[in-house]
């Protein structure tokens, strides 16, 4: 009886599913060689962040029911808080990635020497399991790549590829009379202009969660694709 249950382990440990290479890959997408963020860099970018929304409510919202005494000295308030929240984490963050600014070039190659060092790996994980999982994930992952593509291809063109630039001609249409007529011009919109800005927003938003998914895609059929190489193959002859 015990045998077959180490048996039953054994055989879960080594199936390949999609879960255990997320996993697996989102670690190599969070790893750094750089320091990451403490908690009062963070905090203080979240509080400067708040703090500014409250003083953008209380100036623009709050003036009908709030006498003006009250809310110039909060709004006042909201200003240095917000102020100093970003510079504390403008500093934090310049101290924490100066230098890979100040030799970009070298930064980057210890970068990807140190990614190329995750990646192997990565690799090496991937080819503990057996070879016929491989190659039936890898069949898989990349007919779902190609209904990807064509599913974009017909719903979004070559967006991926435009980049922010559909969204900055919408910026001008909307934008282009400021000047001439100030912001009353910019808010002109009836109820259905609305919902087709709004429309055009969340198709804006959905296809580049798309776009980062072909992504994740991509990055699990080049595991996949590597694993089943032979790297004694590729190695150079002495």
């Amino acid at each position: 009886m015990s045998n077959d249950a180490d048996q039953l382990e054994v055989a879960t440990e080594e199936h390949l599913t999609f879960q255990w290479l997320y996993e697996r890959v989102q670690g190599l997408v969070d790893h750094s060689i750089y320091p990451k963020a403490g908690p009062v860099e963070r905090w203080s970018l979240r509080v400067g962040a708040i703090a500014g929304a409250v003083g953008l409510v209380a100036g623009l919202l709050l003036d009908r029911w709030v006498p003006v005494s009250v809310l110039l000295p909060a709004t006042l308030i909201c200003l240095v808080i917000e102020v100093g929240g970003f510079a504390v984490h403008g500093a934090l963050s310049a101290k924490r990635q100066y230098q890979q600014y100040l030799q970009p070039r070298l930064s980057h190659a210890k970068e990807m020497d140190s990614e190329y060092l995750q990646w192997e790996s990565v690799l090496a994980d991937i080819r503990q399991f057996p070879r016929s999982q491989r190659e039936q994930r890898l069949r898989f992952v990349s007919s779902l790549r190609t209904s990807m593509v064509d599913r974009m291809g017909l719903l979004y063109g070559g967006v991926q590829r435009l980049g922010p630039f559909p969204l900055l001609i919408a910026f001008y249409v909307q934008y282009r009379s400021w000047q001439k007529n100030g912001w009353a011009g910019v808010f002109d919109v009836g109820l259905a202009g609305g919902i087709l800005i709004l429309f055009m927003v969340l198709l804006y938003v959905m296809a580049w969660l798309l776009i980062s998914q072909r992504v994740r895609v991509e990055t699990y059929i080049s595991l996949l694709e590597a694993s089943l190489q032979d790297p004694e193959t590729n190695s150079p002859s002495k």
